[in-house]
């Protein structure tokens, strides 16, 4: 679940507890196989109203859910559905998952807790630090299912924790991945690995910069564009832009958050610009630096330079930048650079799927792992 698709959710949350508006918030939270959706994603919505936010599946549940969920929550406030790949079931009325796999969500009746969760769960989304949203289900008394959840940082104690939560915490922090896990008898966990937030800082404002603005905003980056140009930096050209600069370089990137996981890609084509830029990026963390302009330009502004550059930034820095996909408008660009990023941040060699050991974007997980992706 990314951050766009979970604002979404929480404005729907609000809008829905101003109106005091009845609805159902699913949660998946367990998974077997091969998955669209990884485990924590979440839906809200209400079969009255048709206003929905969110998923937990690739579409082909999301109206099941809502409607039998908002059946089962009429009593009691909360409920299990298990979902199967099995298309030999009897139940016409169950929609059977064409994936492989099989899937648990929890449905819960909206009530004002979960506005608040979002609202934290949001905040999380929009740090600089990794944290898990815990999801605790307890079904020690028959028929009823007591749900509790919180957030944890990865640097807050442990020691308020059931023992067995805080293995599974250090198990989630270790892998990356969030994981369900049966404690006991009667109590479910689930994990939720919060990724720290994504930023892609883009240094120029040209046209070219556009798509790419917009395609990391889609995958829910936080996206700063910088440009010592303030005439380009307006929010009718860069509408999805969290971030808008407008300085001279200097003071441009002391106003910019950088973190290990911040893609920087320096666009300004000018030779005398990048001279500038580039060693005032030399101390920045980042986990993906790239100089647009074929090799020969990147060698140029390097060997021209009075800079003293240390060699682990010369191994950093790329040039030309993004995967060779064969398209040269500005939109094809901004794909192969996207496409570039995303395979450093997730540490991945750029194959195709149909030529990779288990077609697929991830290994195969249990029950208890990051649900899959096809």
């Amino acid at each position: 679940m990314i951050r766009n698709e979970l604002s979404d959710i929480l404005s729907l949350a609000e809008e829905m507890q101003a109106d005091e508006m009845p609805g159902v918030l699913a949660t998946l939270v367990a998974s077997s196989g091969s998955t669209y959706r990884t485990l924590g994603s979440m839906m809200l919505g209400s079969p009255e109203s048709e206003v929905t936010a969110g998923g937990v599946s690739g579409g082909c549940l999301e109206e099941y859910i809502l409607r039998r969920g908002r059946a089962l929550t009429v009593q009691q406030p909360a409920a299990l559905l298990h979902f199967v790949d099995d298309p030999r079931s009897s139940r016409s009325d169950v929609p059977v998952l064409g994936c492989g796999s099989s899937i648990d969500v929890l449905v819960e009746r909206f009530h004002p807790g979960h506005l608040e969760f979002l609202q934290k769960l949001t905040a999380a989304h929009d740090a600089d630090q990794a944290s898990l949203a815990f999801c605790l289900i307890d079904t020690s008394i028959p028929s009823v299912i007591n749900v509790r959840r919180f957030i944890h940082t990865v640097r807050d104690s442990t020691a308020d924790l059931d023992p067995q939560l805080a293995m599974l915490q250090q198990t989630v922090i270790e892998s990356q991945c969030s994981r369900h896990s049966s404690i006991g008898r009667n109590l479910q966990a689930l994990a939720q690995f919060v990724q720290p937030m994504k930023r892609l800082v883009i240094l120029g404002a040209g046209n070219d910069v556009q798509p790419l603005s917009t395609l990391g905003r889609s995958l829910g980056w936080h996206v700063c564009v910088a440009d010592r140009r303030a005439r380009l930096l307006t929010r009718s050209r860069f509408p999805d832009a969290d971030q808008l600069v407008a300085s001279d370089w200097r003071t441009a990137l002391q106003a910019i958050t950088f973190t290990p996981q911040t893609a920087v890609v320096v666009m300004t084509h000018s030779l005398a610009d990048d001279a500038i830029i580039l060693p005032l990026l030399v101390d920045r963390p980042a986990a993906y630096l790239g100089v647009l302009g074929p090799q020969r330009r990147r060698r140029w502004l390097l060997d021209n330079s009075h800079e003293v550059w240390p060699l682990s930034f010369v191994k950093r820095l790329r040039g030309p930048i993004g995967l060779n996909l064969g398209d040269p408008s500005a939109g094809g660009i901004a794909v192969s650079i996207v496409a570039e990023i995303l395979a450093e941040l997730n540490s991945r060699t750029p194959t195709p799927l149909s030529e990779s050991n288990s077609g697929k974007m991830g290994t195969l997980s249990s029950r208890v792992s990051l649900a899959d992706v096809y």
